[in-house]
Formats: structure tokens, C-alpha cells, sequence
């Protein structure tokens, strides 16, 4: 008797013990294929990013590209910056975070944002501020 022949004695299982059979080998096949998957993250310290990797923009020489990186600063911020700067004169524009109000449309809160991502030569800066300084 071979076996598929009509005389042979035929197996049959209910359809519900075949998917959940399959349904596990598909889970079995998941866990060999992505070993860490469904498991806790552990021992995962956040990243630190070193002081010297920060990012520091000085306003009076970054780009309109560069500027709008910034938060709150779009294209018409951006040119109102390199307009309030050239008009100023060359280095003269920005030695503090704070003088970024004169330009027209920065105000309080958004100097306050702005200030840990500024950075300005230490030959421009006012004695005693809190902003980062060019290396």
C-alpha cells in the first residue's frame, strides 16, 4: 500500500490545529531570524554627545542655509539676520545672544531658544555672558 493510494489510511487534522501550527513555526521562524525581537531594551544608557560635537552657529557668519537650521528661524528671519548684519558692518552685528533682538521680528523667547545653539567669538562677546565661545 503506498501511501496517497486510495487504501491507504488518510490523516486528518481539524483546520484550527493546522493554523495555529503554522502561526507558530511563523513565529519560531521570526525570533531565529531577529533574535533581539520582543525583548527589553536593557543596559541602554542614552547617547552623549560630547561638548566639542555640539552644533554652534555664529550669527555673524553663518549662511541663510545654516540659519535656517536654527529653530524658529525661517527664509525671512534668515535674510533679516544677513541684512541687520551687513548694514552693520563686518563682526560688529552680533557679540551676544541678546543683540539678536534688533533684528526686526526676534524677540525675548525666541533669543532664549536660540542661545544654547549660538556661539560667538570671544573678541565680540560682551564680559560675563553665558554664551558659548568659538574655540
Amino acid at each position: 500500500m503506498r501511501l496517497g493510494s486510495p487504501d491507504s489510511p488518510q490523516l486528518m487534522m481539524p483546520p484550527r490545529v493546522v493554523w495555529r501550527a503554522a502561526a507558530g513555526a511563523g513565529v519560531v521562524l521570526l525570533l531565529l531570524q531577529f533574535p533581539t525581537l520582543g525583548r527589553p531594551a536593557l543596559n541602554r544608557s542614552p547617547t552623549v554627545v560630547p561638548e566639542q560635537a555640539r552644533l554652534c552657529f555664529d550669527p555673524n557668519v553663518a549662511t541663510r542655509e545654516e540659519l535656517m537650521l536654527l529653530p524658529r528661524i525661517g527664509p525671512v528671519l534668515a535674510d533679516a539676520i544677513i541684512e541687520y548684519r551687513e548694514l552693520s558692518g563686518p563682526g560688529r552685528a552680533f557679540r551676544c545672544a541678546d543683540d539678536l533682538e534688533n533684528v526686526h521680528r526676534i524677540g525675548p523667547a525666541t533669543v532664549e531658544q536660540l542661545r544654547p545653539l549660538l556661539c560667538f567669538p570671544p573678541t565680540c562677546a560682551h564680559d560675563g555672558d553665558t554664551e558659548v565661545r568659538a574655540p
